[in-house]
């Protein structure tokens, strides 16, 4: 379908587009916040003296005396610690994938019939509520093993719906050469997200008695902060939206045409999508491909980067939490950064939205490959070029959801792009959990 450029373009900030692009930032940020959590709360959960009492008794009876030392009283709640085993605790952070991958395909497809708002309503709401409900293990003496993974899974399930959903959100706001600053700002929540839990988890983890519960309490309340900005604030289409004015529904219908205009979903059934042309176009495969290769060496890093700083470049444990949170926020300006300068590239008619698309797909997975190839060279004799190739690798990664493969599955296909996004998604994230299994035999 050839595209026609709007005859006046409209200042993005301020506008009803620029707020949706914050809101669906706010909405990553509870996201991601209630999906890292757990990997936060874990380390005071788990009584760790006994649990690992074997392997390491002294060690651990140190550190765990340590933190005790610095807790203050708590007014409503006592130390409490589970005594769950290495097994356990790899079962407990594994189950948000189980419910994940499940939702990520069928959401692609709901959210064509049902629109985008209300399932990213519902599925914070329920991720919310799963959040703040892990809290009552505190009250239990049994089974909060079993409590904690069915709800995680649950938070998985809910999670799973919220990027494809978003896909189907920006076919209908998002112009083309302003596709990659809008997406960028949205996708920014999931830096943003992950680096406050880190900081402000590990505080509340060190400082007060059973911080765990806190950590779950506040990602949980941030759901319910975002739901009525959310439903009052956005709606599926520019032409349904409350507040947006004349001006700006025109120029974005002018240029993505009158599907804005479709007040009336029709429920689309499975069998009528285009799955032939879906499975054999070459810029699907291709997408998949790209996701495939720099989802495994994300996940790879993110999966070990504590292992790695800690045991190959000898950083002690307590810096960990500050690289990570300073390399997300690297990442999130590599995403705004690309994002900003690829539209402004097009928009300038300097390089076509092709070749830009193709620009920052390539360093996106370049920068983070030879990042992998220079900590094969970084020992702890060279720990400040170890810390530089990490903020350097979150920085490269971030190009993707500026102007890289995340963006592009809104480029090729806009009205099946939450589809083609959950199905290649699905497939990348199996691939890296294999890349985790690789990582366990290779670091030791």
């Amino acid at each position: 379908m050839k595209i026609e450029p709007a005859p006046t373009p409209l200042r993005l900030i301020p506008s009803t587009r620029f707020l949706l692009a914050l809101l669906v930032c706010f909405a990553f940020v509870v996201q991601y916040a209630q999906r890292i959590n757990l990997s936060i709360a874990i380390v005071c959960m788990v009584n760790k003296t006994k649990s690992n009492f074997e392997l390491e008794p002294k060690t651990n009876m140190i550190q765990n005396h340590s933190i005790s030392t610095v807790k203050r009283t708590s007014l409503f709640f006592n130390e409490k610690q589970f005594f769950w085993n290495e097994w356990d605790q790899q079962i407990i952070l594994g189950s948000y994938w189980a419910g994940y991958l499940l939702t990520l395909i069928p959401s692609g497809w709901l959210s064509m019939t049902m629109g985008a708002k209300r399932m990213c309503a519902m599925a914070i709401c329920i991720s919310s509520l799963a959040t703040i409900a892990l809290t009552s293990i505190y009250f239990l003496k049994n089974n909060s093993l079993i409590i904690v993974v069915s709800l995680r899974i649950l938070i998985g399930a809910a999670h799973g719906t919220l990027f494809p959903v978003t896909y189907t959100l920006w076919s209908q706001w998002a112009v083309p050469n302003e596709r990659g600053t809008l997406t960028s700002i949205g996708f920014c929540g999931t830096n943003i997200g992950t680096s406050f839990i880190v900081l402000v988890g590990g505080v509340l983890c060190r400082y007060m008695n059973s911080g765990w519960i806190h950590i779950f309490l506040l990602s949980g309340i941030l759901g319910f902060i975002w739901l009525p900005l959310w439903m009052w604030q956005v709606s599926d289409t520019p032409e349904h939206h409350r507040s947006i004015s004349n001006t700006e529904r025109d120029y974005i219908q002018n240029i993505i045409g009158k599907n804005t205009q479709n007040k009336n979903r029709r429920p689309i059934s499975i069998g009528s999508l285009p799955w032939k042309n879906i499975i054999r176009s070459k810029a699907v495969i291709a997408l998949v491909i790209s996701e495939l290769c720099n989802l495994f060496g994300l996940f790879f890093f993110l999966s070990n980067f504590g292992k790695i700083l800690t045991e190959i470049h000898r950083i002690p444990t307590q810096y960990t939490g500050y690289i990570l949170a300073c390399g997300f926020m690297f990442m999130m300006t590599g995403s705004l950064s690309a994002g900003i300068t690829a539209d402004n590239l097009v928009r300038k008619n300097i390089i076509s939205l092709n070749n830009v698309r193709k620009l920052f797909n390539a360093l996106t997975t370049f920068i983070p490959c030879l990042c992998m190839i220079a900590f094969c060279f970084c020992d702890e004799k060279h720990q400040i070029l170890g810390v530089l190739t990490v903020i350097v690798f979150l920085l490269g990664s971030g190009f993707a959801y500026g102007s890289g493969y995340i963006v592009i599955f809104s480029d090729i296909v806009p009205a099946y792009s939450a589809l083609i996004f959950g199905i290649a998604t699905t497939i990348s994230s199996f691939n890296a959990v294999i890349g985790n299994l690789i990582a366990g035999i290779l670091i030791k």
